[in-house]
C-alpha cells in the first residue's frame, strides 16, 4: 500500500485538497492534521488497547469535531454541511474494538502495520463500504515533521505531495490573514520567518527526503480542477470518482478555515491571485520575485515587476517585517520583541539569492499536455 504525505505551503490549500479526497473509496485518511509529536510514541507501543487509548487522547477531534479544541475550531469541522451547522462523531468503542480485533491476528506489529490498522479500524467504525484501498493519505502538514516521520516509519513506498500557490501570494496570504485573525495574537517574527523559509526553501527541503515529490498548485485546483484530479488518479492508479469534485469531511460540505474569515464553498473557477501592495514595499516584491524567479517561471505564474535585475539581498527592513514587529509591540510580547533582531538577521543571512536554489523543480499535478 502506498503512503501519501501532504505538506502545506503558505496557505496553499492543503486542507482544501485533503477534503477533495475525503470520500474516495480507495483512500484511507483521518479527517485532519496528523502532525502531533505523540504519534511517534503511539506507533512504538505494543499493546493494542494502549495504542488506541493514546491515539484517541491525542486526536480527540477525529472522534468528535464539536470538541472545543483550538484545531477543531480553526478548521471549522463543527460548521459543516449546507447550513454550516453539522459536525461528525465516531464511536471510540467501535474504533477500539475493530483495532484490537485486527491486531490480535498477529503476535507483534511493525510501525507500518499499526499505522495501517489504525486507518482500517477508523474506516470500519465509519461504516464505510468495503473496498480495496490503495492509498493511506496523511496530512503531515509541516516540512520538518514530515522529514522525521518518513525516517521514523522507514517505509519504502512513500510519496510526498506539496500544496503550494504563487510565491508572492503565499507570503501575502499568511501575513494578511494571520495579522487579522484573533487580532494577530499568533503571528510574530518567528512566524513570518517560517513562512518566508517555507516559500523559498520548502521544496528543496522536501527534496532532501529522497522520496518521490509532486506539487499540487492551489490555482490549478480551482482553474483546471478536473484535469488536476484526473492526473492525480492516473499517477496513483486509482479511479476517478464524483467525490473528487467536492470538498468535504465525513461527506459533509467544508467551508474553509477561520483564518481567512470567509466561507469558501469549494472549487472556484474565478479564483484570483492577490497581492496586497500595502503589505510590501516595491523593493520587497522585486526581491521576492528575484528569489522565486525559477518557481514563478516553471509553474507558469506571472511577475508583478518585469525587470531583469537580480536582487541578491534585501538588507533594509521589509514592510511585512515592520508590520509584524508592530504587532509584537501591540501585544506586549517581551520574548517576541526580543526576537526581532535575531529573525531579522537570520532572514538577511538565509533568505537571499546566494542561499536560495530552486533549479530543479518537481512535477505539478495536472501539468501534462492533453
Amino acid at each position: 500500500m502506498k503512503i501519501l504525505l501532504l505538506v502545506a505551503g503558505g496557505r496553499g490549500g492543503s486542507d482544501f485538497f485533503q477534503g477533495l479526497l475525503d470520500s474516495h473509496s480507495q483512500i484511507h485518511q483521518f479527517p485532519g492534521l496528523f502532525n502531533n509529536e505523540k504519534i511517534f510514541q503511539i506507533l512504538s507501543l505494543k499493546n493494542p488497547h494502549d495504542i488506541t487509548a493514546e491515539f484517541i487522547n491525542t486526536y480527540p477531534n477525529f472522534f468528535d469535531s464539536k470538541l472545543s479544541n483550538q484545531l477543531s475550531n480553526r478548521e471549522r469541522h463543527d460548521n459543516l454541511g449546507p447550513k454550516k451547522n453539522q459536525s461528525y462523531k465516531l464511536s471510540k468503542y467501535e474504533f477500539t474494538e475493530n483495532f484490537v480485533k485486527i491486531c490480535n491476528k498477529k503476535k507483534s506489529l511493525t510501525k507500518i502495520e499499526i499505522l495501517k490498522n489504525l486507518h482500517i479500524a477508523y474506516d470500519l467504525a465509519k461504516e464505510e463500504k468495503k473496498g480495496k484501498k490503495k492509498i493511506i493519505f496523511i496530512h503531515t502538514h509541516i516540512v520538518n515533521f514530515t522529514k522525521r516521520f518518513v525516517k521514523f516509519i522507514d517505509y519504502q513506498d512513500v510519496v510526498i505531495i506539496h500544496a503550494m500557490r504563487n510565491p508572492l501570494s503565499a507570503i501575502n496570504s499568511p501575513v494578511k490573514n494571520w495579522l487579522k485573525f484573533e487580532n494577530g495574537k499568533s503571528f510574530f517574527p518567528s512566524s513570518l520567518y517560517f513562512q518566508l523559509d517555507l516559500v523559498f526553501n520548502g521544496i528543496n527541503e522536501l527534496k532532501k527526503i529522497k522520496k518521490k515529490l509532486f506539487i499540487v498548485q492551489l490555482e490549478k485546483l480551482h482553474w483546471e480542477h478536473k484535469k488536476v484530479m484526473n492526473d492525480f488518479c492516473k499517477i496513483f492508479n486509482i479511479k476517478y470518482e464524483k467525490c473528487l469534485e467536492r470538498t468535504t469531511y465525513f461527506g459533509l460540505q467544508w467551508w474553509g478555515d477561520q483564518v481567512s474569515n470567509k466561507w469558501i464553498g469549494g472549487v472556484n473557477k474565478n479564483f484570483k491571485i492577490n497581492v496586497d501592495k500595502n503589505l510590501f514595499f516595491p523593493r520587497d516584491i522585486k526581491f521576492f520575485e528575484s528569489l522565486a524567479g525559477n518557481i514563478i517561471k516553471f509553474y507558469k505564474y506571472y511577475f508583478l515587476f518585469n525587470n531583469k535585475k537580480i536582487y541578491f539581498f534585501n538588507i533594509l527592513p521589509m514592510k511585512c517585517e515592520i508590520l509584524v514587529w508592530k504587532n509584537s509591540f501591540k501585544h506586549r510580547k517581551i520574548k517576541q520583541i526580543a526576537s526581532i533582531p535575531f529573525f531579522y538577521l537570520k532572514r538577511i543571512l538565509l533568505i537571499n539569492k546566494f542561499v536560495i536554489n530552486n533549479k530543479y523543480l518537481p512535477y505539478s499535478i495536472g501539468s501534462n499536455k492533453k
